[in-house]
């Protein structure tokens, strides 16, 4: 049966509100509000969806409730959740009211962020539109922007922008380039958000795959009931947020938020083991013939792979405070193990170009300046290079998605060889340049290129077998 609503959804005040309403977001950070409300907090949550789908109709017709269920190996468990008091799709998005809200989070993706790949800075052609009508903004940004502008205009309170995406410093990133479109659209914003709003940065993580048949059907076995807007996700669920904030803010750490001076040694943690085994997994995994992350972590091969890959990672880094990295890493592995969690590697190798970077090439090229091999990493970008832009299906029907995918389908097809493919991949702006400078890297991501070209799976895995069984043995 599923957790029942246990606070008086009456009591429930719109002190924060988040752009995004994703499954991600209705699987992490409501189960936080919805945690602070059933301990006695008032904090509500208004959503707002600026692009497809449009789910405020379904919201409403469920009277404004969904359900959450969480699995594992071990059990299922069923949590009805009512903090999320309205959503606003992007016809209805204008009309918000803004005066009461604190608290702003974000999940948009990268894209959503409108800036230059690599760099904290504004991309002015993507928010074009927007500039030339500030007031009737489509972007995430323009409409931060100029709900902000009102905010000064009406004498509103100061108030916390939280990026929740998978972003190096998105707190960064995020008061960058509002800072540089706000200059544009609104002269006299700037100065009103340098003493009026704090860009903490955040770490956010949960695995909520996209909803299946199967997903849906465990759903309605384990709540009784079909739900539009119910999703499923993995029980672990962290997230880390710098301490810095310009207003009152909801007692996240009550839920289990880890509130912390300096965010950066997590989300490297994160983003370099679990996050990077999941890139690492899309590409290796789906050349050995896997259409899921479950298969692919399962797979006795490319477990022995990861084995070494996550210690390579944890080479790079700092430790942060109460961490051990050594069992985050077991975890991540164990957590892409969950039987109940299939996540598609077509859709967790969507979007590369964006992830790779901060994944897996800052490592490498970390390792490189230690003197260490970068291999595993090569293997990676290899990887990458031989499968970005292929948009054919997996067996669900999920296609991979990039941004520079047409590009490096062209550059596949341009290339002589392999080696003149990996040097032009590897001369790419998105990586450091040490990873392209350095002979031995380049030879082993070249080789690699090769031995995946070979045409059956069986032999691409056995390929890494060999190397894995060598290297153990070295």
């Amino acid at each position: 049966m599923a957790r029942a609503v246990s606070y008086d959804r009456a009591a429930l005040r719109p002190r924060a509100a988040h752009l995004g309403v994703g499954a991600f977001h209705r699987a992490h950070q409501q189960s936080c509000y919805d945690e602070l409300a059933r301990a006695g907090g008032d904090w509500g949550v208004v959503g707002i969806n600026l692009t497809p789908p449009d789910i405020a109709a379904s919201h409403a017709a469920q009277g404004r409730v969904y359900a959450l269920v969480t699995e594992d190996g071990q059990g299922r468990a069923c949590h009805e959740i009512a903090t999320l008091l309205q959503v606003h799709d992007a016809a209805a998005a204008a009309a918000v009211d803004w005066s009461d809200i604190a608290f702003c989070t974000l999940t948009i993706t990268e894209k959503g962020y409108c800036h230059h790949s690599g760099s904290h800075a504004l991309d002015p052609q993507k928010v074009a539109a927007d500039l030339a009508a500030p007031e009737a903004p489509g972007t995430a940004i323009g409409y931060l922007a100029w709900m902000l502008e009102r905010r000064r205009q009406a004498g509103g309170a100061p108030i916390t922008l939280a990026s929740c995406d998978n972003v190096a410093d998105n707190g960064r990133l995020l008061g960058s380039v509002l800072r540089d479109y706000a200059a544009r659209a609104f002269p006299q914003l700037p100065d009103w958000l340098e003493r009026n709003v704090a860009f903490p940065t955040s770490m956010v993580d949960r695995i909520v795959p996209a909803m299946s048949d199967a997903s849906r059907g465990r759903l309605e076995a384990a709540c009784g009931r079909r739900d539009a807007l119910g999703v499923v996700a993995e029980p672990f669920r962290q997230w880390v947020i710098e301490d810095r904030f310009a207003g009152p803010r909801p007692a996240l750490e009550t839920a289990g938020v880890q509130i912390v001076a300096d965010l950066a040694p997590f989300e490297h943690m994160k983003h370099r083991l679990l996050n990077g085994l999941q890139s690492a997994y899309a590409e290796l995994g789906r050349l050995c013939g896997h259409d899921s992350s479950h298969a692919a972590a399962t797979d006795p091969v490319l477990e022995r792979w990861a084995r070494a890959f996550l210690a390579a990672q944890a080479e790079t880094l700092d430790c942060p405070e109460g961490e051990d990295l050594e069992a985050y890493g077991r975890t991540s592995l164990a957590r892409l193990q969950n039987p109940t969690i299939h996540h598609p590697l077509n859709q967790i190798a969507s979007d590369a170009s964006f992830k790779l970077p901060q994944r897996i090439a800052a490592p490498a090229a970390e390792r490189l300046a230690q003197g260490k091999s970068a291999e595993l990493q090569a293997m990676v970008l290899a990887g990458w290079a031989l499968q970005a832009g292929d948009t054919r299906p997996d067996g669900g029907g999920v296609v991979t998605s990039d941004p520079m995918g047409a590009q490096l389908a062209q550059m596949r097809a341009d290339a002589a060889d392999s080696e003149g493919l990996m040097r032009a991949v590897l001369a790419l702006p998105l990586w450091p340049d040490r990873l392209g400078q350095d002979a031995d890297f380049a030879a082993q991501a070249t080789r690699w290129l090769r031995a995946y070209a070979a045409p059956d799976p069986a032999l691409r895995r056995a390929r890494i077998d060999d190397f894995v069984r060598e290297r153990m043995n070295a």
